[in-house]
């Protein structure tokens, strides 16, 4: 990987695993429904400052149908299922189920694109996903488990979404294919607001809130992700997204300044090895 791309998945990291305990705060404020909603809502301005290149027009009635099945697999659905599903979970548990999302990924690669599978990458994949558990075991509790299958659901969408775009779409500019499936994300999210009342009031907490998950948590982050799956294979950015939930945690840790556990030290190890194993 190239320097910048290092430093621009370095960033995609980072305001990722931000995204967490915003996106658990947010939902103190609002149905999943309005957040998914606002979340775009607020995106596509600071995508318009950030690549207004990626506004120009799509060509073909095919070409924008693909984006929009993109938008509606990656955004839509990914995003609302798992806001759906946290109301339910921990978001420490809902964390463990959505990085399914790399084993998942990696399996439909080796299927529909034809990517190598072997043995010691989808090892190195589930020893990621067996570090992320070790990590976050002592926070998880369940109270429903309606709420464990909304977030695999959703885990399942996000893994679909990068084989159909990594098959049709990844030969397209990606900043205008990021700047489109949100486009097309915001009015099928505004159809789910049908079916629940709007929030009563919502403080400047929350704006703060929103702020942040639109423009680095999204416009940034999401213009890097479909960057880097338009110039590397699956298998060879995937593992890597493993560090999300694991670096969640390290800031979780600096702002309250609690100790590690040696099941947490274990589970950083396994994660590291997982990702060397898997993205070789």
């Amino acid at each position: 990987m190239e320097k910048q791309d290092i430093f621009f998945f370095s960033l995609l990291i980072t305001f990722w695993a931000l995204n967490y305990p915003l996106i658990k705060l947010a939902l103190n404020y609002m149905h999943p429904f309005y957040l998914t909603f606002f979340r775009l809502l607020f995106t596509l301005p600071f995508l318009a400052i950030l690549i207004p290149h990626g506004f120009k027009p799509l060509k073909g009635i095919k070409k924008n149908l693909e984006v929009l099945i993109f938008g509606a697999l990656g955004v839509l659905g990914t995003w609302t299922l798992w806001y759906l599903g946290e109301n339910y979970i921990s978001s420490s548990l809902a964390a463990i189920i959505m990085y399914t999302y790399p084993i998942i990924t990696i399996v439909l690669a080796a299927a529909f694109i034809r990517e190598k599978l072997g043995l010691v990458r989808l090892t190195g994949a589930l020893l990621g996903f067996i570090g992320i558990v070790f990590i976050l075991y002592e926070q998880i509790f369940v109270t429903n488990p309606i709420g464990i299958l909304l977030v695999f659901l959703s885990s399942i969408s996000w893994s679909i979404s990068i084989i159909f775009y990594k098959r049709t779409l990844s030969g397209e500019n990606y900043a205008t294919v990021n700047t489109y499936q949100m486009i097309y994300a915001l009015p099928l999210s505004a159809i789910l607001l049908l079916f629940n009342s709007p929030p009563s009031h919502l403080p400047l907490s929350f704006w703060m809130i929103i702020l942040l998950l639109s423009f680095p948590g999204t416009a940034v982050t999401f213009t890097i992700y479909v960057y880097m799956y338009s110039k590397y294979s699956v298998n060879r950015i995937t593992a890597y997204l493993f560090l999300v939930p694991a670096i969640s945690v390290l800031f979780s840790y600096v702002i309250f300044r609690t100790e590690f556990t040696p099941l947490e030290i274990m589970g950083f190890a396994l994660v590291i090895c997982g990702i060397y194993m898997a993205s070789r």
